[in-house]
Order: structure tokens, then sequence, then C-alpha cells
């Protein structure tokens, strides 16, 4: 299905600066797209990023320190090998709000990691 942008109109606000023509329908780019129109809520996001190293025997658990508060999904959480290797999470060993686990293919290899999570609600 086509569908055809109109040049920006002046003075509006973000959400209706690029609107769009669908099936003859009038409708603005932000809503159709099911964008939030004030952005992501900072406050709603916790981060961490930091290095590590798996333990020095292959596939023994090495617990990693993030101190972030709040329990992170695996999903959320990115490992990269610094090295030749495999670094992965522990499966028998969830994530808590304060470490997650590791396990490695090869022994004592570096690693980076990151994770961008969604936190409690502000009350």
């Amino acid at each position: 299905m086509a569908q055809s942008y109109q040049p920006p109109v002046r003075g509006q606000r973000f959400s209706d600066v690029y609107p769009m023509t669908k099936q003859g329908v009038q409708g603005n780019l932000v809503n159709d797209m099911a964008l939030p129109i004030g952005g992501v809520n900072n406050d709603n996001l916790f981060g961490a990023q930091g290095t590590g190293t798996t333990n020095a025997t292959a596939g023994t658990t090495t617990a990693i320190t993030h101190n972030l508060g709040v329990v992170p999904s695996v999903s959320d959480i990115q490992l990269t090998p610094m090295g030749n290797g495999v670094v992965y999470l522990d499966p028998n060993n969830p994530p808590t709000s304060t470490t997650f686990n590791v396990l490695g293919s090869a022994a004592s290899l570096n690693f980076a990691w990151k994770i961008v999570t969604n936190g409690p609600v502000n009350q």
C-alpha cells in the first residue's frame, strides 16, 4: 500500500509536522506509528555497562555486579567477548537487582557487557 508524505507545515506541533495520507484518510506519522509524542521517559530507564572476565575454569559461573537496583530481563543484557570464545548468561542463575551470572567457553575470557532495562514507574 503506497503512502504519500506531505511537506511540513510551519507553526504546528511535532506530531502534526509530518502529516501523511493513508488511503485518503488524514493521519500523522507519530500517531500512526505508535511512537510516543513526548519521547522516552528517561526516569523509567536504567542502564549500566562494564567489562568482566569469565572464571579461570571454563564452564564455571562468574557473578558480575551491575548494581542497577532493578532486575533486568535476560534480553536486556548484551555480552560481547573480547577474545576467542563465547560468553553467555548462566541459565541456572537468573539476574538479580545487583548481579548477573556468566559462563565462558574459554578460561579467563575478557568481555564487555551492557544493560538497558525498564525500571519501576515513579510515583
